[in-house]
């Protein structure tokens, strides 16, 4: 499985999530994409499959702590995920129509930076971007990324107020309120498709939601 030129595939002591690219632009002996005299690049159609990481974290990992002071109470979940690659065809898909961050950037800058040179971020992008013919190996982004995963404050109210009868505390509670460190384009724990082999990509993909709630508890 996998999304245009990009391709899951299974190898010996390999695993499910190995992303390969079987396009790449054409480049020279020293592995620097070759650019012509007319400042023109090509793709290398031959390129062979070229491993581009695999979309599983070497770890997960969260960190909980809750505080309480008088009727008070302070609760906060971060979460992490640590390694892995994700793909964003979204991201191409921008590229080659002009209208993303990159592109921007680009042209404020005069070109994009290619070896070290700069070339038309017009042309460069048109060539590399979109989603179903543009060279997706080049939208490979680190999958880690650090987030407060909830946040809850609660109060105790005090048991006088319903004849010691009654125990009730009422919260709010927040979740995913604070990308810490993301270098990809988009939210990596979030997915495209739910099919064993479309973990990690983007493909225009709703954005991921922050929400805040409250609870009421009871206890007779």
């Amino acid at each position: 499985g996998g999304l245009a030129n990009a391709k899951f595939l299974l190898k010996v002591g390999g695993s499910l999530g190995d992303l390969y690219s079987v396009k790449d632009l054409v480049r020279d002996s020293n592995n620097n994409i070759y650019v012509d005299e007319e400042g023109k690049v090509a793709i290398n159609e031959k390129a062979g499959d070229i491993f581009l990481g695999s979309v599983f974290p070497k770890a997960n990992m969260a960190w909980r702590n809750d505080f309480q002071y008088g009727n008070w109470g302070l609760g906060f979940l971060l979460t992490a995920r640590i390694g892995g690659e994700v793909m964003s065809a979204t991201q191409a898909i921008l590229d080659k129509y002009g209208v993303s961050e990159a592109s921007a950037i680009a042209r404020d800058n005069g070109g994009v930076t290619v070896n070290f040179g700069k070339l038309d971020p017009q042309y460069f992008y048109e060539y590399i971007g979109g989603g179903d013919t543009g060279m997706l190996s080049n939208y490979v982004y680190s999958a880690t990324n650090v987030r407060l995963q909830e946040l809850t404050l609660g109060y105790n109210l005090p048991k006088k107020w319903f004849n010691d009868k009654l125990n009730m505390t009422v919260s709010l509670i927040g979740r995913n309120l604070w990308m810490i460190y993301n270098k990809a384009p988009f939210d990596p724990e979030s997915i495209a498709f739910t099919g064993t082999y479309f973990q990690g990509l983007d493909y225009f993909m709703q954005p991921s939601l922050r929400n805040v709630g409250f609870s009421v508890r009871m206890q007779f």
